[in-house]
């Protein structure tokens, strides 16, 4: 830091930036361990030797660059602040000692006038990678430093507004407004002045809204005055996430003179946020929070966050109905503040403060010891000092898992004492009566478990979620669930998704291959693997399959059937604030999957919470039953898109939609008639040793005896499977899986299929046309028991029927299904199910049904760790065919089927006759690959296609990631007994 000291042989570095992401040392990712050897307050004593710290204890990055000072800056107050810096620093100017700083995540600013000389000047900053500041940091994050934040020198006039305090107080109709401004003018001089500060409102027309509302104080020599400025203003536009009207309000100061010293512009929003009758109100009313936690994440640049990253963040949070963001857990870039401001997201701002490693409960938890008490004030005071004029703010928070304690009661008395009209919430909102929180919150807490909980510990407040919807990997399941409860009761209003952004890194491996880093990937130790991949977005904002079920959930506008044979529905408007006339309403009817009709909507002029009804006269059944079919399925789809440009997503964007089954009647009588297949070719049968083969005029089957399983088949010489169609009742574990120890726990399943034993096999033909092939399998799993039933029809048709009993007294099934593999050049997948996106049993409201086309390797959606991917639920058919249109049609069969049960095999014992679906996914790998790998560059791809065939596979979870299994409505019991159906088809063409 010396003036004198070369630095001319060190390297230049970008500022700002974490060093870790330039590869000086590495990050280190955990949970809430610390990453060093836990003795508070001190950071350098001796951890476990394979830790990353041991030799490197306590890293310090050494900073220097010079700078001149514009020449019409002298005479003037010169600051220089910090925006971020990890962990702790020093600063000297011209070799001078200007100050010290801890809290990474707010501004750091000092008065360095009196450093600095003419010409070129030298700052050097020294940065410590570990403070006893890191104590109170201890978040679900990557362990970095550096200034990772901007650096900014500020030149300011010896009288200047140090700062203001925007209040907007509505009437109790919340229409009129009375404006309060507080200001603190500072004066520098070594004598007292005059100031005039003077406030104009300008609309985003320019028109003005307030006209030089103006006041003057005389401010004493190096001291400060307060001045507060009052005006009502009439019926305002209001700030809410759905309509954020902000106003430019320009601050000027002015001299004795009237020379103007300063002009500060602010984006003032007029809204009121209060909690009345244990509900949260914005402007009046008791809104929801759709939200989502986030971390400032970037791909390249570490915990350095852009601009264009920024709003890329909040137009796609905006695109699918998310309103709110939790700053889990710091306050975050200033700038964040200000684009929340313009584009509508209501903030829970969260203090610097998590001593999560130490303990949460009495008496290890660090939110009691006196020590730490001064750290704690200034992490929240410091905060909404910073932060309390932003219209998106609505709620400030204490911080996240510090248990509770007298230091976090200091703070929100601070807090209340100096802005007692703020709302102060805590993540803890729940322990000992909810004494530091306004809000009742929590964590995790189970759809069931939400209102018994809210009854017993929640004292009157609204209860908001700080954290729910573990979105780890494969997950959001039940999410719907939630949501359904919430919208129940008038005190449950939402909550924070857990959570934004997959906290990955982009990496190259060894062989050149890219990938996502997490915990343990640099050799950092110790890690907590891939615990920091939970969002709802991969790493470069790539939405997961789930947050289409989010957008689904989470949306404004429902509608809801009164006579769907007659096109009569409600369309009820969710939004609070904002009417419908600002989108667009689309219909379409389908018919096997099919458009055959479809419509624009009326304009709508819906008010907010309020509900209208209409009719679409060309769905009504006296119109449409002429053109009816016999057993088609028939969809009403309905969408509601932007009608203009937003700021966050383009005119023709869908904001909304809802599909119905519509139950029309069969036009025609069933009437039973000669089966097709009597006109089919005959079958012949040739039992050899070990298989039943059997040949048709275009085709071939084997059946292997041993097997009990189609091991080949064979249209016009040429493969449809490259390997048997063999049962399956796992699958890759999930990172819900993982974490409920689903691997361990069913085992049993993992290889029920593959280790069968085949009892009794028989060969049946009681008519040319059709040959039965009917095996009684014994599986590993207990007693459990599966007969396989192949009908092969004369035109080389397949009907596979699928019928397993269970021993009752082993866990529930992972899957049930069948898998095969089939030639590599079928790659062309078509489906008439949900789509596009994967879906699961408990993840499907957000997929509506249709006809989808992709490629093999667009089913999969490579999760940072490999795991179950690709599945899609209630598919009536799929098709896998190559470019020439060859390959295979897997059609789902009804519970029984007439052509069978009817005419020619009464055996069949009816089951079920719901809805006849299947689902299916498909990969270039197999299954296995799934479990042993580490990162999706690590799949081994096959030329060959895994096919699945399921009946269901149990549903992917999301209540939490460690204990929480799928819900009991979207397991399968092993008491349960399962049969399903589908046909195999060969496609010629």
């Amino acid at each position: 830091y010396k003036s004198e000291y070369d630095v001319s042989n060190w390297e230049e570095i970008p500022v700002p930036s974490n060093w870790q992401m330039l590869g000086y040392e590495v990050p280190i990712y955990t949970n809430f361990k610390y990453p060093f050897k836990k003795s508070a307050p001190a950071v350098m004593k001796t951890p476990k030797k394979f830790w990353t710290t041991y030799l490197n204890r306590n890293p310090v990055g050494s900073y220097r660059r010079n700078f001149t000072i514009p020449e019409n800056w002298r005479g003037r107050q010169i600051f220089l602040g910090f925006d971020g810096v990890n962990s702790a620093f020093y600063v000297w100017v011209n070799g001078e000692l200007v100050g010290y700083a801890e809290d990474s995540r707010l501004p750091s600013e000092c008065n360095i006038t009196k450093y600095l000389r003419p010409g070129e000047n030298i700052l050097a900053v020294e940065v410590y990678r570990f403070s006893d500041g890191s104590y109170l940091e201890d978040q679900d994050f990557w362990r970095m430093s550096g200034i990772f934040r901007e650096v900014k020198l500020i030149s300011r006039d010896s009288v200047f507004v140090r700062d203001f305090y925007i209040k907007t107080e509505l009437d109790k109709n919340y229409q009129d407004a009375l404006l309060k401004i507080r200001l603190q003018i500072a004066n520098y001089n070594p004598a007292p002045k005059f100031a005039l500060a003077e406030i104009t409102l300008l609309d985003d027309s320019g028109k003005r809204l307030i006209d030089k509302l103006n006041g003057k104080v005389e401010v004493p020599s190096q001291g400060e005055s307060e001045l507060i400025l009052e005006q009502l203003v009439k019926n305002p536009k209001k700030w809410s996430a759905e309509e954020p009207n902000v106003y430019k309000m320009l601050l000027s100061l002015k001299d004795q003179a009237g020379k103007t010293l300063e002009v500060i512009p602010w984006n003032l929003g007029f809204r009121s946020v209060e909690i009345k009758n244990a509900q949260l109100l914005v402007n009046g009313k008791p809104i929801y929070i759709k939200g989502v936690n986030r971390h400032e994440i970037d791909p390249n640049l570490g915990q350095v966050v852009t601009l264009e990253r920024m709003i890329q963040d909040i137009k796609i949070m905006k695109q699918n109905n998310i309103n709110a963001v939790r700053t889990a857990h710091y306050p975050n870039v200033s700038k964040w503040y200000e684009l929340c401001d313009l584009y509508g997201i209501y903030l829970w701002d969260e203090a610097n403060i998590e001593s999560h490693g130490y303990g949460t409960y009495i008496p290890q938890r660090i939110s009691a010891w006196s020590d730490f008490k001064q750290a704690h004030i200034e992490r929240v005071s410091r905060m909404i000092e910073r932060d309390k004029n932003h219209p998106s703010v609505i709620i400030f928070s204490l911080g996240n898992e510090a248990g509770v304690g007298p230091n976090l009661a200091s703070a929100r008395k601070w807090a209340k004492t100096n802005y007692p009209e703020l709302i102060i919430a805590y993540e803890g909102g729940f322990m000992y009566g909810g004494l530091h929180s306004d809000i009742f919150s929590s964590m995790y807490t189970r759809p069931h478990q939400l209102v018994p909980f809210y009854k017993l510990w929640g004292r009157g407040k609204p209860y908001i979620l700080v954290e729910y919807a573990h979105a780890m990997g494969n997950s959001t399941g039940n999410f719907q669930e939630y949501w359904d409860i919430f919208e129940s009761h008038p005190n449950l209003q939402g909550g924070f998704i857990w959570d934004w952004v997959d906290q990955a890194f982009r990496k190259k491996s060894e062989d050149g291959k890219e990938f996502w880093a997490y915990g343990g990937d640099y050799g950092d130790k110790p890690n907590d693997d891939n615990f920091c991949t939970n969002g709802l977005v991969l790493p470069d904002r790539t939405p997961h399959p789930g947050l289409k079920e989010v957008k689904k959930v989470y949306q404004n506008i429902k509608v809801e059937p009164i006579d769907l044979l007659n096109g009569k529905l409600s369309i009820k408007n969710k939004f609070f604030f904002s009417d419908l006339s600002f989108v667009q309403g689309y219909w379409e009817l389908t018919e096997d999957g099919i458009v055959i009709k479809k419509g624009r909507l009326p304009q709508l002029f819906t008010p907010a919470q309020t509900s209208e009804e209409l009719t679409i006269k060309e769905l009504s059944l006296e119109r449409i039953k002429s053109e009816l079919k016999p057993k088609a399925e028939y969809h009403l789809k309905l969408w509601f898109s932007l009608a203009m440009d937003m700021p966050w997503a383009e005119k023709g964007h869908i904001i909304a939609f809802e599909q119905f089954r519509i139950p029309y009647p069969n036009p025609l009588p069933l009437m039973k008639r000669e089966p097709e297949f009597w006109s089919y070719p005959e079958v012949k049968l040739n039992e050899t040793d070990s298989a039943f083969i059997i040949t048709g005029e275009n085709f071939k089957v084997m059946i292997g005896k041993k097997s009990g399983a189609i091991e080949s088949w064979e249209v016009n010489h040429r493969p449809l499977i490259t390997s048997a169609l063999v049962p399956n009742f796992w699958r890759a574990p999930t990172d819900n899986d993982r974490g409920n120890g689903m691997p361990k726990k069913l085992k049993v399943w993992k290889n029920a299929g593959e280790n069968r034993e085949v009892l009794k096999i028989t060969a049946t033909q009681e008519m040319p046309q059709v040959l039965r092939i009917q095996c009684l399998i014994k599986l590993s799993a207990g007693n459990s028991k599966l007969t396989n039933t192949y009908d092969i029809f004369g035109n080389g048709e397949i009907l596979v029927r699928f019928d397993l009993k269970p021993d009752p007294d082993l866990p529930v099934i992972p899957r049930i299904g069948m898998q095969m593999s089939i030639p590599g050049e079928f790659d062309n997948v078509q489906w008439f199910g949900r789509g596009p996106e994967e879906n699961y049993w408990d993840r499907k409201t957000g997929y509506p049904v249709g006809i989808y086309s992709m490629k093999v390797d667009e089913l999969f959606f490579p999760y940072i760790e490999p795991q179950e991917s690709g599945n899609r639920t209630e598919t009536r058919w799929v098709s896998f065919t190559n470019d020439q249109g060859f390959g295979i049609l897997v059609k789902a069969e009804e519970r029984t089927h007439p052509r069978i049960g009817d005419y020619l095999l009464p055996k069949y014992k009816v089951i079920d006759e719901g809805l006849a679906t299947i689902d299916f996914s498909a990969w270039h790998f197999k299954m296995e690959e799934l479990e042993k790998n580490k990162h999706p560059y690590q799949i081994k791809r096959s030329e060959d296609i895994t096919v699945n065939i399921d009946y269901k596979q149990m549903g992917v979870g999301g209540d939490d990631s460690w204990l929480a299994w799928p819900h009991k409505e979207y397991q399968l019991p092993s008491k349960n007994y399962y049969y399903y159906q589908f046909w195999l088809i060969p496609k010629l063409k």
